[in-house]
């Protein structure tokens, strides 16, 4: 799935309402790729290349730049995997639960986007399709994924929609005060 123009268009149209960055090369995107062993989403490559190589959206939700990153934003292959670390250490293998229902590893995660809280957006990178990951936003204190969306197209569609953090525009107070313990 391509991420559609008219995304990139009203991001541009509302740049001042953004931090951003100079955009990223197609040799930013490989070695951010060749550094990871996967293949990066076309909507998230198309974004960092057409409209900021990482950015901080309506100055509420960050977005992991390619490459060497820029001077406020890291790169994807460098940013902080809090599963690996720490009290919250989960094993590689470990299956972490969706909420919506399934399970996915860890090993299949890769944090694209933080907020304040050190929870986290990630590809999940299981299975590719039409050149796009799933992905969700992953709670470090239970583990757990929430809101696993289609794409990153689709991810940002809501951002742009709602113009705040993903997880506050597709939960209510019910599940981000009481099961994600965020104010």
């Amino acid at each position: 799935m391509k991420l559609n123009s008219s995304v990139i268009t009203t991001l541009q149209q509302e740049r001042s309402q953004h931090e951003v960055y100079p955009p990223a090369t197609e040799a930013d995107i490989k070695e951010t790729e060749i550094a990871l062993g996967v293949r990066l989403p076309e909507s998230y490559c198309k974004f960092v290349s057409e409209f900021s190589n990482g950015a901080y959206l309506y100055r509420c939700q960050e977005i992991s730049a390619v490459g060497q990153g820029n001077q406020q934003i890291g790169a994807l292959q460098h940013t902080y995997r809090p599963w690996t670390a720490g009290p919250h250490k989960v094993d590689d293998g470990q299956p972490i639960p969706i909420r919506e229902g399934g399970y996915v590893t860890v090993d299949q995660l890769i944090p694209f986007a933080y907020d304040h809280n050190g929870n986290m957006w990630c590809f999940i990178i299981e299975k590719m399709q039409d050149h796009e990951y799933r992905v969700g936003y992953y709670d470090t204190f239970q583990p757990k994924l929430y809101g696993v969306i289609d794409s990153f197209h689709d991810w940002l569609n809501v951002c742009v929609s709602h113009r705040e953090e993903v997880i506050r525009a597709i939960f209510d107070d019910d599940v981000i005060v009481h099961e994600l313990g965020l104010g």
